[in-house]
């Protein structure tokens, strides 16, 4: 115990030392967690797609319903990690457990209700999304096993988000590596069955993808309550504690209204590609999949500019907060064009390996070839918005991204699918074209806050703990 104590006294400073090597002693891990969560989802689109397109399809619709019903726990995740990050930045061990025992609390009760309900209304939310009866039968399947292990991915997602506000991200890792290797078995072995285990079909894949999220939650919860961590989470942190409970709320609600827009923009984009059929919808499942695992650096970059933020908010340096972002943002750019490039150039193969073939080849390689355009300033928005979130002001993401997708992305895309008659691909250019857009507004309004002086004010806050640092 006492060297467990000792090892956590001398874990790195991020207040510290040089900028650059902060952001890849975090980002690192990060972005490999990042790529490595996504391997058993691409594995799965893998085997569901050797099924059929209207597997795919069913999929496409289902994953979206789930991702979207996800956004309201997603505020208090990332509320989380952005105040034990600055706990943990002003020395204040005891304030990040606290703060983390409460999202636990609250994440564990929004789950639990989500899951009895999800399950119960399945078909009628499913209905609203397709109309063929096919598809609709094997989405409510797949969405019913994604809402049974509704549990287990939000209690893995709240414990790596402490953790890696803790500045911690190699204990996340280890668990997602863990969870990952048992769901790459689990995933084809409850589709197809072996032995004494039954065919699940479709709702094997997700359900495939539950037992490895509950195997990383639970090596994390065992680090987080033996005191391996920054963060020691006890019984009594769960007790509810209604001025924290308040101050995540404060800072979770302009994250979770974000996540809500984006993914009912996404939602309302996918019942407009319904009537274009099963390949258009298998393009978007296959081309969300790559894109997103794509992402991934980003990601990773975005989760560890929140955690150097807002540590470097909480040590009262908000001129380092502002250098970290500049450094991520162009290790970033460099990357990710280069990633972008690739998937452009190499689509037709990328989306054959997914089943496409035929006349669904062709819609794939347009679809994945006009998503990967606006990666590079998609990853931008997002690390930027990680910066605004680790320092406590969640609502100009929020307002960047109710603005873009409601005014200019979803108008776009009714506009060119049938008045100017471009089909499918005006939704996949409205998404193209409402990335870059997001992405210059977003670093615009951080570049004007933190040099009028909004960081300096506001780390001022949070470093003496101030009403207003906590949101009330």
């Amino acid at each position: 115990m006492k060297k467990t104590q000792e090892k956590i006294r001398n874990r790195y400073d991020y207040t510290k030392g040089s900028i650059g090597w902060g952001v890849t002693r975090l980002s690192v891990p990060m972005c490999v967690e990042q790529v490595i969560r996504n391997i058993d989802g691409i594995l799965e689109i893998y085997w569901i797609g050797s099924l059929g397109p209207e597997f795919l399809a069913a999929t496409s619709l289902g994953f979206m319903t789930i991702l979207f019903l996800r956004s309201f726990g997603f505020g208090i995740r990332i509320a989380g990690q952005a105040l034990v990050a600055q706990r943990i930045g002003a020395e204040d061990g005891e304030g990040a457990s606290a703060v983390a025992g409460q999202a636990i609390l609250i994440l564990l009760i929004y789950a639990l209700a989500f899951t009895a309900l999800g399950f119960v209304f399945s078909p009628y939310i499913m209905a609203l999304m397709t109309s063929d009866p096919v598809i609709l039968r094997l989405g409510t399947s797949y969405m019913r096993a994604g809402f049974a292990v509704f549990v287990a991915w939000e209690g893995m997602f709240v414990f790596s988000n402490i953790l890696r506000g803790a500045g911690e991200p190699g204990y996340t890792l280890a668990a997602m590596i863990a969870g990952v290797c048992l769901s790459i078995a689990a995933v084809p072995l409850l589709i197809f069955g072996a032995g004494p285990v039954p065919a699940m079909g479709i709702a094997g894949g997700f359900l495939g993808m539950g037992v490895g999220r509950f195997t990383g939650w639970m090596v994390m919860l065992y680090v987080v309550a033996t005191g391996r961590s920054r963060v020691k989470v006890r019984l009594r942190d769960l007790r509810p504690r209604p001025d924290i409970v308040r101050r995540l709320i404060a800072l979770a609600w302009p994250v979770s209204v974000q996540n809500l827009l984006e993914r009912g923009a996404n939602l309302i984009l996918l019942r407009m590609l319904s009537p274009f059929g099963a390949f258009a919808l298998a393009a978007w499942a296959v081309g969300n999949r790559v894109t997103l695992i794509a992402r991934m650096p980003s990601f990773g970059l975005q989760g560890s500019v929140r955690t150097l933020v807002g540590q470097n908010m909480g040590a009262g340096q908000p001129e380092r907060a502002v250098r970290t972002v500049k450094y991520a943002l162009a290790a970033l750019v460099v990357f990710m064009g280069a990633v972008s490039l690739g998937l452009f150039i190499f689509a037709p193969r990328i989306v054959a390996v997914f089943g496409m073939k035929g006349g669904a080849a062709g819609i794939g390689t347009v679809a994945l070839r006009i998503l990967s355009v606006g990666l590079v300033m998609e990853s931008a928005r997002r690390v930027v918005t990680g910066a605004f979130q680790g320092s406590g002001q969640t609502k100009p993401p929020m307002l960047i991204e109710g603005i873009v997708r409601w005014a200019v992305q979803i108008p776009a895309a009714l506009l060119m699918t049938v008045p100017l008659g471009v089909g499918a691909a005006g939704i996949w250019l409205a998404i193209s074209g409402s990335q870059f857009i997001s992405g210059v507004a977003m670093l615009a309004w951080f570049w004007y806050w933190a040099r009028g002086g909004g960081m300096a004010s506001r780390a001022a806050a949070i470093s003496a703990d101030a009403p207003e640092a906590r949101g009330v």
